[in-house]
């Protein structure tokens, strides 16, 4: 796979393949007509010339990964134009079209550092692209701060948070906070109606704080069932409110740590695919050689194939995105709805026009071959990533 930057070809053209995941199912032969980054024409059948040709592949959206704090030895809190691009490369190779870079919690100075560093990225043509930035914290509990460090944390601001929101406009994307908080609610209305996604996370709510928190406008769980109560039968907390709740996207790590292969299949079943959203929620060690890193100003370990603190907390993940749809499709037994749970739901979260094989969303692909590698990738567009056509 090759890293970023169009190989080939260019314009309007025209994708062959074996099969095509539409959004009413899987169908091949089929093929694409792309113009400039959008998808003109989706065809079944054999097209007479087509530009590029993958016979044993099938073609769906490319994948969407809303929580991500960094890859290939970056963290995203301390990016770097080398790192960034070495992350990019890897994220490539994993399917990944598009993704928001996360922010756990941290100084605030260092925090907008960050986001000034990826203001300037998020205007450039990139590979993949980056859509905004997610936020996770620091309005988090204090009892539940996973890997972040707890005097990081700050109370529910609308000040706060409405600075950052117009110092870095049209950045921020996702809020991840703990809605039993003072003040939470209120920042959550303010979220929402600034066209952002307000998402429970981190947090000891009870059922009614959760229920609250979605009629007040949240409308994603982060990474149901990590970093919140466990579901009881007597007091359903967090996890049993967003399940409920119809309203509600939740977002899941399926690298078999964080959540067991049969949780998974129950959270599908509950949520559908339009609900349930994959994340990798991958930090620097994922796709690097070494097994210590940093999150952040924390040294994480790697250990029995996730990272960990000191005490053996989880930090994040070392997933990729295209092994989280083979677990999915695994536990689900049903490798469409996976595809979808890593592009579809997760474009229709952002309010995007894109994660579907339609015309004129954009051509934003991935190409799996037989065994569900990733062979190519395509973005606006252009060929960005080739494993052999």
């Amino acid at each position: 796979m090759t890293g970023p930057g169009p190989t080939a070809p260019s314009g309007r053209w025209v994708l062959q393949a074996g099969t095509l995941l539409l959004p009413g199912g899987a169908r091949g032969p089929g093929f694409l007509v792309i113009e400039g980054e959008h998808i003109a024409r989706v065809e079944e059948g054999l097209h007479p010339n087509p530009d590029l040709s993958y016979p044993d592949s099938t073609v769906v959206p490319g994948f969407v990964d809303l929580q991500i704090n960094g890859a290939a030895g970056c963290d995203f809190l301390q990016p770097t134009e080398a790192g960034l691009a070495a992350a990019d490369t890897y994220l490539l190779s994993t399917g990944t079209a598009a993704y928001l870079p996360t922010l756990i919690s941290a100084p605030e100075a260092q925090l907008r550092e960050a986001l000034s560093f990826f203001t300037e990225y998020a205007r450039r043509p990139s590979a993949p692209r980056i859509l905004g930035v997610h936020l996770e914290g620091p309005f988090l509990s204090p009892e539940r701060p996973g890997a972040h460090r707890p005097e990081h944390l700050r109370p529910p601001s609308i000040e706060w948070i409405g600075r950052l929101v117009e110092d870095f406009r049209g950045l921020i994307r996702i809020v991840t906070l703990a809605p039993e908080l003072d003040g939470a609610l209120e920042v959550i209305r303010h979220l929402a109606s600034e066209g952002m996604v307000a998402a429970v996370g981190h947090t000891n709510a009870t059922f009614a704080e959760a229920t609250a928190a979605f009629d007040a406008g949240a409308r994603l769980a982060t990474h149901l069932f990590n970093a919140m109560p466990p579901y009881h039968h007597r007091e359903p907390g967090v996890v049993g409110a967003a399940l409920a709740d119809r309203r509600v996207t939740c977002s899941i790590v399926a690298d078999l740590v964080h959540v067991h292969t049969a949780v998974l299949a129950q959270v599908a079943a509950l949520k559908g695919w339009e609900r349930t959203a994959l994340v990798t929620d991958a930090i620097s060690a994922a796709g690097a050689a070494q097994a210590r890193v940093t999150l952040g100003d924390r040294t994480v370990t790697v250990t029995d194939g996730a990272p960990r603190l000191a005490g053996g907390t989880l930090a994040g993940s070392i997933l990729r995105m295209d092994r989280a749809v083979h677990s999915m499709a695994g536990a689900v037994g049903a490798w469409d709805q996976a595809v979808r749970m890593a592009s579809t739901t997760p474009a229709r979260l952002l309010g995007l026009e894109q994660g579907e094989l339609r015309a004129g969303f954009r051509a934003d692909l991935v190409m799996l071959s037989e065994d569900q590698a990733v062979s190519a990738v395509v973005v606006g567009g252009n060929v960005v990533g080739r494993g052999g056509a």
